[in-house]
Protein backbone atom coordinates (compact mmCIF):
# COMPACT_ATOMS: atom_id res chain seq x y z
CA UNK A 1 0.00 0.00 0.00
CA UNK A 2 1.08 3.66 -0.86
CA UNK A 3 -0.45 7.06 0.51
CA UNK A 4 -1.22 9.31 -2.17
CA UNK A 5 -1.13 11.79 0.49
CA UNK A 6 0.96 11.37 3.36
CA UNK A 7 0.95 14.79 4.84
CA UNK A 8 -2.42 14.50 5.73
CA UNK A 9 -1.12 11.87 8.47
CA UNK A 10 -0.50 15.09 10.87
CA UNK A 11 -3.91 14.67 11.33
CA UNK A 12 -3.53 11.91 13.71
CA UNK A 13 -2.34 14.54 16.23
CA UNK A 14 -5.30 15.79 16.68
CA UNK A 15 -7.10 11.72 17.37
CA UNK A 16 -4.43 12.17 19.81
CA UNK A 17 -5.72 15.09 21.59
CA UNK A 18 -9.01 13.58 21.40
CA UNK A 19 -7.87 10.45 23.23
CA UNK A 20 -6.07 12.29 25.93
CA UNK A 21 -9.53 14.60 26.16
CA UNK A 22 -11.54 11.22 26.74
CA UNK A 23 -8.86 9.76 29.21
CA UNK A 24 -9.26 13.54 31.44
CA UNK A 25 -13.23 13.45 30.49
CA UNK A 26 -13.56 9.95 31.93
CA UNK A 27 -11.76 9.70 35.09
CA UNK A 28 -13.54 12.87 35.85
CA UNK A 29 -16.81 11.68 35.54
CA UNK A 30 -15.89 8.65 37.56
CA UNK A 31 -14.47 11.05 41.06
CA UNK A 32 -18.06 13.40 40.45
CA UNK A 33 -20.03 9.89 40.06
CA UNK A 34 -18.65 8.66 43.41
CA UNK A 35 -18.71 12.16 44.68
CA UNK A 36 -22.84 12.25 43.82
CA UNK A 37 -23.76 8.80 44.55
CA UNK A 38 -21.54 7.44 47.32
CA UNK A 39 -21.58 3.61 47.64
CA UNK A 40 -24.68 3.65 45.56
CA UNK A 41 -22.37 4.11 42.62
CA UNK A 42 -21.06 0.63 42.51
CA UNK A 43 -25.25 -0.30 41.80
CA UNK A 44 -25.56 1.84 39.10
CA UNK A 45 -25.65 0.32 35.38
CA UNK A 46 -22.60 0.44 33.36
CA UNK A 47 -21.98 3.31 31.82
CA UNK A 48 -21.37 3.07 27.77
CA UNK A 49 -18.77 5.88 27.54
CA UNK A 50 -15.77 4.03 27.11
CA UNK A 51 -17.21 1.57 24.04
CA UNK A 52 -18.13 5.35 22.64
CA UNK A 53 -15.41 6.78 22.65
CA UNK A 54 -13.53 3.66 21.26
CA UNK A 55 -15.36 4.03 18.35
CA UNK A 56 -15.40 7.28 18.02
CA UNK A 57 -11.78 7.60 18.43
CA UNK A 58 -11.33 4.27 15.53
CA UNK A 59 -13.58 6.43 13.17
CA UNK A 60 -11.15 9.46 13.26
CA UNK A 61 -8.35 7.74 13.11
CA UNK A 62 -9.92 6.01 9.71
CA UNK A 63 -10.60 8.95 8.50
CA UNK A 64 -6.99 10.72 8.75
CA UNK A 65 -6.07 7.51 7.05
CA UNK A 66 -8.33 7.84 4.10
CA UNK A 67 -7.25 11.30 3.81
CA UNK A 68 -3.93 10.27 3.27
CA UNK A 69 -5.21 8.51 0.11
CA UNK A 70 -4.70 4.96 0.50
CA UNK A 71 -3.45 3.20 -2.66
CA UNK A 72 -2.86 -0.25 -3.96
CA UNK A 73 -3.39 -2.11 -7.00
CA UNK A 74 -3.09 -0.42 -10.35
CA UNK A 75 -5.38 0.01 -13.89
CA UNK A 76 -3.53 0.26 -17.35
CA UNK A 77 -4.21 3.65 -19.18
CA UNK A 78 -2.57 3.86 -22.75
CA UNK A 79 -2.27 7.55 -24.54
CA UNK A 80 -0.66 8.51 -27.81
CA UNK A 81 2.15 10.43 -27.15
CA UNK A 82 2.81 13.34 -29.09
CA UNK A 83 5.78 15.83 -28.58
CA UNK A 84 8.08 18.28 -30.48
CA UNK A 85 11.80 17.92 -31.71
CA UNK A 86 13.72 20.49 -29.26
CA UNK A 87 17.64 20.89 -30.12
CA UNK A 88 19.20 23.27 -27.12
CA UNK A 89 22.69 25.01 -28.14
CA UNK A 90 24.35 25.85 -24.65
CA UNK A 91 27.39 28.49 -25.32
CA UNK A 92 30.31 26.50 -22.74
CA UNK A 93 32.98 29.68 -24.64
CA UNK A 94 35.33 31.39 -21.65
CA UNK A 95 32.85 33.83 -21.68
CA UNK A 96 30.08 31.93 -20.10
CA UNK A 97 32.34 32.01 -16.70
CA UNK A 98 31.52 35.38 -15.91
CA UNK A 99 30.13 36.17 -12.79
CA UNK A 100 27.83 38.76 -13.92
CA UNK A 101 24.89 36.33 -13.17
CA UNK A 102 24.72 33.83 -10.35
CA UNK A 103 26.86 31.92 -10.00
CA UNK A 104 28.10 32.06 -13.20
CA UNK A 105 26.29 32.60 -16.80
CA UNK A 106 26.73 29.02 -17.55
CA UNK A 107 25.43 28.11 -14.13
CA UNK A 108 22.65 29.95 -14.08
CA UNK A 109 21.84 28.52 -17.46
CA UNK A 110 22.43 25.30 -16.16
CA UNK A 111 19.62 25.40 -13.42
CA UNK A 112 17.03 27.25 -15.60
CA UNK A 113 17.24 24.59 -18.21
CA UNK A 114 16.63 22.13 -15.85
CA UNK A 115 13.50 23.59 -15.28
CA UNK A 116 12.37 23.83 -18.76
CA UNK A 117 13.18 19.86 -19.40
CA UNK A 118 11.34 18.67 -16.77
CA UNK A 119 8.65 20.45 -18.28
CA UNK A 120 8.98 19.56 -21.22
CA UNK A 121 9.54 16.17 -20.61
CA UNK A 122 7.26 14.55 -23.13
CA UNK A 123 8.83 15.60 -25.77
CA UNK A 124 12.67 14.76 -27.46
CA UNK A 125 15.28 16.86 -26.78
CA UNK A 126 18.99 16.89 -28.25
CA UNK A 127 21.95 18.92 -27.02
CA UNK A 128 24.79 20.57 -28.58
CA UNK A 129 27.28 22.52 -26.83
CA UNK A 130 29.15 24.94 -28.81
CA UNK A 131 32.44 27.83 -28.53
CA UNK A 132 34.59 28.40 -31.49
CA UNK A 133 33.12 24.49 -32.43
CA UNK A 134 30.36 22.62 -32.13
CA UNK A 135 30.14 19.10 -30.59
CA UNK A 136 26.54 16.93 -30.73
CA UNK A 137 26.25 15.96 -27.35
CA UNK A 138 22.89 14.05 -27.60
CA UNK A 139 20.56 13.42 -30.54
CA UNK A 140 17.18 13.91 -29.90
CA UNK A 141 15.56 11.76 -27.09
CA UNK A 142 12.76 11.57 -24.41
CA UNK A 143 15.03 10.59 -21.66
CA UNK A 144 15.08 13.62 -19.72
CA UNK A 145 16.88 12.62 -17.00
CA UNK A 146 19.90 11.92 -19.28
CA UNK A 147 19.50 15.38 -20.74
CA UNK A 148 19.99 17.28 -17.48
CA UNK A 149 22.72 15.19 -16.35
CA UNK A 150 24.31 15.87 -19.98
CA UNK A 151 23.40 19.58 -18.97
CA UNK A 152 24.91 19.76 -15.35
CA UNK A 153 28.06 18.33 -16.91
CA UNK A 154 28.94 21.01 -19.77
CA UNK A 155 30.86 23.08 -17.76
CA UNK A 156 33.69 20.27 -17.25
CA UNK A 157 33.51 19.71 -21.47
CA UNK A 158 34.68 22.74 -22.62
CA UNK A 159 37.69 21.19 -23.84
CA UNK A 160 35.84 19.32 -26.44
CA UNK A 161 35.75 23.25 -28.47
CA UNK A 162 37.83 25.23 -30.13
CA UNK A 163 38.38 28.89 -28.29
CA UNK A 164 35.87 31.59 -29.77
CA UNK A 165 32.11 31.73 -30.36
CA UNK A 166 30.49 30.50 -33.36
CA UNK A 167 26.82 30.82 -33.23
CA UNK A 168 26.27 30.48 -36.96
CA UNK A 169 27.94 27.02 -36.88
CA UNK A 170 26.06 25.85 -33.73
CA UNK A 171 22.77 26.50 -35.63
CA UNK A 172 24.32 24.88 -38.71
CA UNK A 173 24.89 21.28 -36.21
CA UNK A 174 21.00 21.30 -35.36
CA UNK A 175 19.55 21.92 -38.80
CA UNK A 176 21.81 19.18 -39.49
CA UNK A 177 20.11 17.09 -36.39
CA UNK A 178 16.46 18.15 -37.48
CA UNK A 179 16.60 17.67 -41.10
CA UNK A 180 16.71 14.03 -40.27
CA UNK A 181 13.69 14.40 -38.25
CA UNK A 182 10.47 13.87 -39.58
CA UNK A 183 8.31 15.97 -37.11
CA UNK A 184 6.13 18.38 -37.87
CA UNK A 185 7.01 20.94 -35.27
CA UNK A 186 10.65 22.10 -35.12
CA UNK A 187 12.43 24.02 -33.06
CA UNK A 188 16.26 25.28 -31.81
CA UNK A 189 16.96 26.95 -28.45
CA UNK A 190 20.23 29.13 -27.89
CA UNK A 191 21.38 29.77 -25.19
CA UNK A 192 24.17 32.41 -24.71
CA UNK A 193 25.48 35.27 -23.98
CA UNK A 194 25.53 36.57 -27.55
CA UNK A 195 29.27 36.50 -28.27
CA UNK A 196 29.85 35.75 -32.45
CA UNK A 197 33.91 35.76 -34.04
CA UNK A 198 32.74 34.67 -36.78
CA UNK A 199 28.88 35.84 -38.17
CA UNK A 200 26.65 34.42 -40.49
CA UNK A 201 24.38 33.85 -37.67
CA UNK A 202 21.27 35.66 -38.87
CA UNK A 203 21.39 33.69 -42.74
CA UNK A 204 21.86 30.39 -40.92
CA UNK A 205 18.15 31.34 -38.40
CA UNK A 206 16.92 32.64 -41.43
CA UNK A 207 17.67 29.07 -43.81
CA UNK A 208 16.29 27.14 -40.67
CA UNK A 209 13.08 29.24 -40.34
CA UNK A 210 12.42 28.48 -44.14
CA UNK A 211 12.56 24.75 -43.12
CA UNK A 212 9.98 25.28 -40.87
CA UNK A 213 12.49 25.30 -37.80
CA UNK A 214 11.71 28.33 -35.26
CA UNK A 215 14.49 29.64 -33.05
CA UNK A 216 14.48 30.73 -29.63
CA UNK A 217 17.10 32.74 -27.76
CA UNK A 218 17.88 33.25 -24.01
CA UNK A 219 20.87 35.81 -23.22
CA UNK A 220 22.67 34.45 -20.48
CA UNK A 221 24.77 37.79 -18.30
CA UNK A 222 23.89 41.56 -18.77
CA UNK A 223 24.76 44.36 -20.63
CA UNK A 224 27.24 45.72 -17.67
CA UNK A 225 29.26 43.08 -17.95
CA UNK A 226 32.05 41.70 -16.03
CA UNK A 227 35.26 40.69 -15.67
CA UNK A 228 37.35 37.39 -17.18
CA UNK A 229 39.17 34.84 -14.68
CA UNK A 230 41.79 32.69 -16.46
CA UNK A 231 44.14 29.88 -15.18
CA UNK A 232 47.85 30.68 -15.01
CA UNK A 233 49.35 28.05 -17.32
CA UNK A 234 52.98 28.27 -14.95
CA UNK A 235 51.07 28.34 -11.81
CA UNK A 236 47.89 26.58 -12.42
CA UNK A 237 45.77 29.54 -10.19
CA UNK A 238 43.49 31.26 -11.59
CA UNK A 239 44.08 35.21 -12.48
CA UNK A 240 42.17 37.92 -14.07
CA UNK A 241 42.41 37.54 -18.05
CA UNK A 242 43.66 40.96 -19.43
CA UNK A 243 44.07 42.23 -23.57
CA UNK A 244 47.36 43.24 -25.28
CA UNK A 245 47.43 46.42 -23.20
CA UNK A 246 47.01 44.96 -19.96
CA UNK A 247 43.43 46.09 -19.48
CA UNK A 248 41.15 43.84 -17.89
CA UNK A 249 38.94 42.23 -20.42
CA UNK A 250 34.93 42.61 -20.23
CA UNK A 251 32.33 40.50 -21.52
CA UNK A 252 28.95 41.49 -22.02
CA UNK A 253 25.80 40.22 -22.98
CA UNK A 254 25.01 40.73 -26.53
CA UNK A 255 21.45 41.09 -26.83
CA UNK A 256 21.33 42.59 -30.01
CA UNK A 257 22.67 39.31 -31.82
CA UNK A 258 20.28 37.20 -30.17
CA UNK A 259 17.40 38.89 -30.93
CA UNK A 260 18.62 39.14 -34.29
CA UNK A 261 18.66 35.40 -34.66
CA UNK A 262 15.54 34.86 -33.03
CA UNK A 263 13.70 37.40 -35.40
CA UNK A 264 15.50 35.42 -38.22
CA UNK A 265 14.20 32.84 -36.99
CA UNK A 266 10.46 33.06 -35.82
CA UNK A 267 10.59 32.95 -32.40
CA UNK A 268 11.53 34.94 -29.44
CA UNK A 269 14.34 36.18 -27.62
CA UNK A 270 14.17 36.12 -23.71
CA UNK A 271 17.15 36.81 -20.35
CA UNK A 272 18.09 34.42 -18.54
CA UNK A 273 16.39 35.05 -14.70
CA UNK A 274 12.83 35.75 -13.40
CA UNK A 275 11.63 32.52 -15.19
CA UNK A 276 12.52 34.03 -18.64
CA UNK A 277 13.70 30.53 -20.12
CA UNK A 278 10.98 29.12 -18.41
CA UNK A 279 8.29 30.72 -20.13
CA UNK A 280 9.10 30.08 -23.33
CA UNK A 281 7.67 26.28 -22.72
CA UNK A 282 4.38 27.79 -23.53
CA UNK A 283 5.77 28.79 -26.92
CA UNK A 284 7.04 25.31 -27.44
CA UNK A 285 3.91 23.51 -26.39
CA UNK A 286 2.02 25.34 -29.08
CA UNK A 287 3.99 23.76 -31.73
CA UNK A 288 2.89 21.42 -33.76
CA UNK A 289 2.50 17.68 -31.98
CA UNK A 290 3.39 14.80 -33.94
CA UNK A 291 2.89 11.57 -32.37
CA UNK A 292 5.61 9.11 -31.30
CA UNK A 293 3.66 6.38 -30.22
CA UNK A 294 1.66 5.04 -27.34
CA UNK A 295 2.59 5.28 -23.65
CA UNK A 296 0.93 2.65 -21.14
CA UNK A 297 0.97 4.66 -17.80
CA UNK A 298 0.16 2.58 -14.71
CA UNK A 299 -2.52 4.53 -12.15
CA UNK A 300 -2.73 3.62 -9.14
CA UNK A 301 -6.32 2.70 -7.32
CA UNK A 302 -7.31 5.04 -4.91
CA UNK A 303 -9.02 3.25 -1.91
CA UNK A 304 -10.15 5.23 0.76
CA UNK A 305 -13.68 5.36 -0.36
CA UNK A 306 -13.35 1.82 1.48
CA UNK A 307 -11.95 3.67 4.79
CA UNK A 308 -14.07 6.60 4.58
CA UNK A 309 -17.37 3.94 4.28
CA UNK A 310 -15.91 2.12 7.74
CA UNK A 311 -15.55 5.44 9.46
CA UNK A 312 -19.44 6.79 9.13
CA UNK A 313 -20.29 3.17 10.12
CA UNK A 314 -18.47 3.24 13.48
CA UNK A 315 -19.79 7.05 13.66
CA UNK A 316 -23.64 5.74 12.99
CA UNK A 317 -22.86 2.85 15.81
CA UNK A 318 -21.58 4.93 18.21
CA UNK A 319 -24.88 7.86 18.21
CA UNK A 320 -26.70 4.31 18.58
CA UNK A 321 -25.15 3.21 21.57
CA UNK A 322 -27.25 3.66 24.82
CA UNK A 323 -26.04 6.18 27.48
CA UNK A 324 -25.95 2.95 29.66
CA UNK A 325 -25.37 -0.74 28.88
CA UNK A 326 -29.28 -2.00 29.73
CA UNK A 327 -31.91 -3.62 27.48
CA UNK A 328 -33.85 -0.49 27.29
CA UNK A 329 -32.90 2.30 24.34
CA UNK A 330 -32.69 6.03 25.95
CA UNK A 331 -34.66 8.22 24.04
CA UNK A 332 -32.60 10.48 21.28
CA UNK A 333 -32.14 13.27 23.55
CA UNK A 334 -30.32 10.74 26.05
CA UNK A 335 -27.77 10.08 22.88
CA UNK A 336 -24.64 12.20 22.83
CA UNK A 337 -24.03 13.40 19.26
CA UNK A 338 -20.17 13.07 18.13
CA UNK A 339 -20.12 16.36 16.34
CA UNK A 340 -16.08 16.97 16.98
CA UNK A 341 -16.11 13.53 14.72
CA UNK A 342 -18.73 14.36 12.17
CA UNK A 343 -17.40 17.57 11.25
CA UNK A 344 -13.74 15.70 10.36
CA UNK A 345 -15.38 13.13 9.15
CA UNK A 346 -17.14 15.91 6.77
CA UNK A 347 -13.92 18.10 5.75
CA UNK A 348 -11.78 15.32 5.20
CA UNK A 349 -13.83 13.28 3.54
CA UNK A 350 -14.41 16.62 1.01
CA UNK A 351 -10.69 16.68 1.23
CA UNK A 352 -10.70 12.66 -0.27
CA UNK A 353 -12.92 13.46 -2.54
CA UNK A 354 -11.14 17.02 -4.07
CA UNK A 355 -8.04 15.98 -4.38
CA UNK A 356 -5.20 17.55 -5.64
CA UNK A 357 -6.02 16.69 -8.84
CA UNK A 358 -9.55 18.40 -8.37
CA UNK A 359 -7.78 21.29 -6.92
CA UNK A 360 -5.34 22.03 -10.05
CA UNK A 361 -7.56 21.30 -12.38
CA UNK A 362 -9.37 24.52 -10.56
CA UNK A 363 -6.40 26.20 -10.82
CA UNK A 364 -6.46 25.51 -14.78
CA UNK A 365 -9.98 26.42 -15.47
CA UNK A 366 -9.47 30.35 -13.50
CA UNK A 367 -6.48 30.70 -15.85
CA UNK A 368 -8.73 29.89 -18.91
CA UNK A 369 -11.54 32.25 -17.22
CA UNK A 370 -8.81 35.61 -17.08
CA UNK A 371 -7.84 34.48 -20.36
CA UNK A 372 -4.68 33.37 -19.53
CA UNK A 373 -4.92 30.18 -22.39
CA UNK A 374 -1.47 29.71 -22.40
CA UNK A 375 -1.22 29.20 -19.06
CA UNK A 376 -4.36 27.11 -18.62
CA UNK A 377 -3.30 24.77 -21.55
CA UNK A 378 -0.37 24.41 -19.75
CA UNK A 379 -1.27 23.45 -16.71
CA UNK A 380 -4.05 20.91 -18.36
CA UNK A 381 -1.64 19.20 -20.55
CA UNK A 382 0.88 18.54 -17.79
CA UNK A 383 -2.73 16.54 -15.70
CA UNK A 384 -3.11 14.99 -18.27
CA UNK A 385 -0.21 13.37 -18.64
CA UNK A 386 -0.56 12.75 -14.86
CA UNK A 387 -4.11 11.40 -15.36
CA UNK A 388 -4.73 10.39 -18.98
CA UNK A 389 -7.86 8.50 -17.57
CA UNK A 390 -9.47 11.28 -16.87
CA UNK A 391 -11.84 12.67 -19.87
CA UNK A 392 -12.50 15.80 -18.22
CA UNK A 393 -8.96 17.01 -18.86
CA UNK A 394 -8.61 16.44 -22.32
CA UNK A 395 -12.14 18.07 -23.02
CA UNK A 396 -10.86 20.87 -21.59
CA UNK A 397 -7.56 21.07 -23.03
CA UNK A 398 -9.14 20.71 -26.23
CA UNK A 399 -11.58 23.99 -25.52
CA UNK A 400 -8.79 25.60 -24.68
CA UNK A 401 -6.39 25.37 -27.85
CA UNK A 402 -9.54 26.22 -29.44
CA UNK A 403 -9.49 29.60 -27.73
CA UNK A 404 -5.61 29.52 -29.04
CA UNK A 405 -7.28 29.05 -32.55
CA UNK A 406 -4.89 25.70 -32.64
CA UNK A 407 -7.72 23.61 -34.08
CA UNK A 408 -6.41 20.23 -35.80
CA UNK A 409 -4.71 19.99 -31.77
CA UNK A 410 -8.04 20.83 -30.27
CA UNK A 411 -9.80 18.14 -32.75
CA UNK A 412 -6.64 15.58 -31.52
CA UNK A 413 -6.88 16.09 -27.69
CA UNK A 414 -10.81 16.32 -27.48
CA UNK A 415 -10.60 12.89 -29.91
CA UNK A 416 -9.18 11.62 -26.38
CA UNK A 417 -12.13 12.21 -24.58
CA UNK A 418 -14.57 10.00 -26.17
CA UNK A 419 -15.79 7.44 -25.78
CA UNK A 420 -16.94 8.74 -22.13
CA UNK A 421 -18.76 6.79 -19.97
CA UNK A 422 -21.24 10.36 -19.05
CA UNK A 423 -23.87 10.98 -21.04
CA UNK A 424 -23.54 14.95 -20.19
CA UNK A 425 -20.08 14.64 -20.70
CA UNK A 426 -20.42 12.94 -24.34
CA UNK A 427 -22.76 14.91 -25.54
CA UNK A 428 -20.66 18.37 -24.54
CA UNK A 429 -17.59 16.58 -26.13
CA UNK A 430 -18.88 15.87 -29.05
CA UNK A 431 -20.47 19.46 -29.14
CA UNK A 432 -16.87 20.53 -28.62
CA UNK A 433 -15.68 18.77 -31.57
CA UNK A 434 -18.44 19.74 -33.92
CA UNK A 435 -17.26 23.51 -32.90
CA UNK A 436 -13.27 22.29 -33.50
CA UNK A 437 -14.50 21.05 -37.16
CA UNK A 438 -16.64 23.69 -38.13
CA UNK A 439 -13.78 26.41 -37.50
CA UNK A 440 -11.53 24.14 -40.52
CA UNK A 441 -14.92 24.20 -42.17
CA UNK A 442 -14.81 20.85 -41.82
CA UNK A 443 -18.68 20.57 -42.45
CA UNK A 444 -19.70 16.61 -42.72
CA UNK A 445 -17.56 15.79 -39.75
CA UNK A 446 -18.96 18.81 -37.38
CA UNK A 447 -22.56 17.43 -38.32
CA UNK A 448 -21.75 14.24 -37.62
CA UNK A 449 -20.32 15.23 -34.50
CA UNK A 450 -23.26 17.75 -33.46
CA UNK A 451 -25.51 14.85 -34.63
CA UNK A 452 -23.44 12.69 -31.87
CA UNK A 453 -24.33 15.18 -29.17
CA UNK A 454 -28.01 15.54 -30.16
CA UNK A 455 -28.44 11.59 -29.95
CA UNK A 456 -26.70 11.66 -26.00
CA UNK A 457 -29.00 14.95 -25.43
CA UNK A 458 -31.77 15.91 -27.56
CA UNK A 459 -32.43 18.59 -25.47
CA UNK A 460 -29.24 20.31 -26.50
CA UNK A 461 -30.48 23.24 -28.21
CA UNK A 462 -27.07 24.61 -28.92
CA UNK A 463 -26.24 21.38 -30.89
CA UNK A 464 -29.33 21.82 -32.82
CA UNK A 465 -28.55 25.40 -33.86
CA UNK A 466 -24.97 24.56 -34.89
CA UNK A 467 -26.75 21.93 -36.69
CA UNK A 468 -28.59 24.11 -39.07
CA UNK A 469 -25.63 26.40 -39.16
CA UNK A 470 -24.05 23.28 -40.72
CA UNK A 471 -26.62 22.10 -42.97
CA UNK A 472 -26.97 25.81 -43.81
CA UNK A 473 -23.20 26.11 -44.93
CA UNK A 474 -23.53 22.66 -46.76
CA UNK A 475 -26.41 23.81 -48.82
CA UNK A 476 -24.47 26.96 -49.99
CA UNK A 477 -21.67 24.73 -51.02
CA UNK A 478 -23.36 22.93 -53.05
CA UNK A 479 -25.26 26.20 -54.51
CA UNK A 480 -21.98 27.16 -55.63
CA UNK A 481 -20.86 24.25 -56.57
CA UNK A 482 -23.75 23.93 -59.15
CA UNK A 483 -23.03 27.37 -60.43
CA UNK A 484 -19.47 26.83 -61.02
CA UNK A 485 -20.87 23.96 -62.88
CA UNK A 486 -22.86 25.51 -64.79
CA UNK A 487 -20.04 27.41 -66.21
CA UNK A 488 -17.05 24.83 -66.23
CA UNK A 489 -16.50 21.28 -64.77
CA UNK A 490 -14.71 21.48 -61.65
CA UNK A 491 -14.80 21.93 -58.01
CA UNK A 492 -16.74 24.20 -56.38
CA UNK A 493 -15.40 26.58 -52.61
CA UNK A 494 -17.03 26.65 -49.38
CA UNK A 495 -19.35 29.12 -48.64
CA UNK A 496 -19.22 31.36 -45.74
CA UNK A 497 -21.43 30.97 -42.54
CA UNK A 498 -21.42 31.22 -38.99
CA UNK A 499 -20.50 28.95 -36.38
CA UNK A 500 -20.90 28.31 -32.67
CA UNK A 501 -19.08 30.01 -29.33
CA UNK A 502 -16.39 27.96 -28.03
CA UNK A 503 -17.36 26.22 -25.08
CA UNK A 504 -15.98 26.96 -21.68
CA UNK A 505 -13.93 24.16 -19.48
CA UNK A 506 -15.92 22.09 -17.32
CA UNK A 507 -15.27 22.92 -13.48
CA UNK A 508 -13.15 19.87 -11.51
CA UNK A 509 -12.35 16.91 -12.92
CA UNK A 510 -14.55 14.21 -11.21
CA UNK A 511 -18.06 16.12 -12.38
CA UNK A 512 -19.34 17.04 -16.06
CA UNK A 513 -18.45 19.67 -17.51
CA UNK A 514 -19.98 23.03 -18.14
CA UNK A 515 -22.62 22.45 -20.94
CA UNK A 516 -21.32 24.64 -23.96
CA UNK A 517 -23.32 27.57 -25.37
CA UNK A 518 -24.34 28.30 -28.45
CA UNK A 519 -24.96 31.79 -30.68
CA UNK A 520 -28.64 32.95 -31.01
CA UNK A 521 -30.81 31.03 -32.80
CA UNK A 522 -30.90 31.28 -36.77
CA UNK A 523 -33.53 29.85 -38.99
CA UNK A 524 -34.77 26.41 -39.58
CA UNK A 525 -36.87 23.67 -41.46
CA UNK A 526 -38.97 21.43 -41.35
CA UNK A 527 -38.91 18.73 -44.11
CA UNK A 528 -40.90 16.07 -45.47
CA UNK A 529 -41.03 11.78 -46.34
CA UNK A 530 -38.03 11.97 -49.38
CA UNK A 531 -38.81 11.04 -52.71
CA UNK A 532 -37.36 9.38 -55.04
CA UNK A 533 -36.44 12.27 -56.85
CA UNK A 534 -32.96 13.49 -54.84
CA UNK A 535 -32.91 17.17 -55.73
CA UNK A 536 -37.03 17.07 -55.27
CA UNK A 537 -36.17 15.76 -52.09
CA UNK A 538 -34.21 18.37 -50.97
CA UNK A 539 -36.15 21.08 -51.91
CA UNK A 540 -39.18 19.65 -50.06
CA UNK A 541 -36.82 19.41 -47.27
CA UNK A 542 -35.81 23.15 -47.19
CA UNK A 543 -39.23 24.23 -47.30
CA UNK A 544 -40.29 26.38 -44.62
CA UNK A 545 -36.55 27.20 -43.63
CA UNK A 546 -37.75 30.02 -41.45
CA UNK A 547 -39.21 28.00 -38.84
CA UNK A 548 -37.09 26.10 -36.49
CA UNK A 549 -35.57 22.62 -37.24
CA UNK A 550 -36.26 19.54 -35.22
CA UNK A 551 -33.47 17.01 -34.98
CA UNK A 552 -35.06 14.83 -37.31
CA UNK A 553 -35.80 16.72 -39.95
CA UNK A 554 -32.17 17.92 -39.67
CA UNK A 555 -31.42 14.61 -40.38
CA UNK A 556 -33.19 14.23 -43.24
CA UNK A 557 -32.20 17.38 -45.08
CA UNK A 558 -28.23 16.52 -44.50
CA UNK A 559 -29.68 12.76 -46.29
CA UNK A 560 -31.12 14.49 -49.05
CA UNK A 561 -28.58 16.85 -49.52
CA UNK A 562 -25.60 13.57 -49.58
CA UNK A 563 -27.88 11.83 -52.13
CA UNK A 564 -28.51 14.32 -54.28
CA UNK A 565 -24.56 15.14 -54.56
CA UNK A 566 -23.91 11.46 -55.35
CA UNK A 567 -26.14 11.77 -58.25
CA UNK A 568 -24.44 15.06 -59.65
CA UNK A 569 -20.89 12.84 -59.34
CA UNK A 570 -22.43 9.75 -61.32
CA UNK A 571 -24.29 12.29 -63.67
CA UNK A 572 -21.22 14.62 -64.49
CA UNK A 573 -17.53 13.66 -64.74
CA UNK A 574 -15.03 16.36 -65.69
CA UNK A 575 -14.49 16.60 -69.53
CA UNK A 576 -18.32 15.83 -70.52
CA UNK A 577 -17.21 11.99 -70.70
CA UNK A 578 -18.42 8.97 -67.99
CA UNK A 579 -15.40 7.19 -66.26
CA UNK A 580 -14.55 5.35 -62.78
CA UNK A 581 -15.03 7.54 -59.45
CA UNK A 582 -11.51 7.77 -58.05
Amino acid sequence: MQLGEPGYLALSLIVVAMGAAAIWLGRWRQMAQRRFAGPQASRWQASAFWPRMGLLLLAAALIVLAAARPQWGSSEVTREREAVDLVILLDISQSMQATDAEPTRLGQAQTELRRLIEALRNNRIGLVLFAGSSILRSPLTTDSQAMIQLIERADAETGLTRVGSDIGGALDQAGRILDASESAGKAVLVVSDGEDHVGGFRAKAAELREKGILIYAAGAGTPAGSTLNEVDPRTRQPRLKVDAQGNPVITRLMETTLQSVADAGGGRYVRLGDDGLFGLRDDIAQLQQTPIGAETQSVPIERFQGFVGVALALLVASWLLPGRLSLRLPSLAQRPKPGLAMLLLAVVAGACGGDTLRSQNGDANRLFETGDFEGALSAYQALVSQRPDVPELSYNAGNTLHRLESYERAIEETQRALPSDSTKLGAATYFALGNHLLALDQLEQAFDAYRSALLLDPDDGDAKHNLEITLARLLAQQQQQEQEQEQQPGEGAPGEGEEGEEPEPSEGTEGAPQQPSGEPAQPGAPGTQPPADPVRSLQEALEGIDEDLTFEEAIQILDALREQQQRQRQDQAPGGTSGPDY
